[in-house]
């Protein structure tokens, strides 16, 4: 398993500090966020108490599909999927697919949330 790294930082800083890394002002390490929230708020609606429950659930229960994962937390499919698109866009779930099946997974068993200056 491996740590999920969130930084919390304005644009503004997110987007000079892309562009220093790619000109090679500065380089990126292991350790630094891969994943970027404009607010701590954000990081609340990803992180919230269902979204954990649901974490733990995967964890747990090993779903194998979304449809399984919808039934164990007794909630729709629609909305399970939902969260799940979302939970994948900022890398907190991830899926395997195979056999026409989305297997939903969480690869991570830390987070770490680092707060960056919020001026560029």
């Amino acid at each position: 398993m491996r740590k999920l790294v969130i930084g919390v930082a304005s644009k503004a800083f997110v987007r000079k500090r892309t562009i220093d890394i790619a000109a090679g002002r500065i380089k990126s390490k292991d350790t630094d966020p891969k994943i970027w929230v404009t607010s701590m708020e954000s990081v609340g609606r990803l992180l919230n108490a269902d979204n954990l429950s649901m974490i733990d659930t995967i964890r747990e229960k090993h779903p194998a599909t979304i449809s399984d994962l919808a039934k164990l937390m007794k909630r729709e499919q629609s909305n399970v999927s939902r969260t799940l698109k979302r939970m994948a866009e900022f890398h907190i779930v991830e899926f395997d697919e195979a056999h026409g099946k989305k297997t939903p997974i969480v690869t991570w068993d830390e987070i770490s949330i680092i707060p960056m200056p919020l001026a560029a």
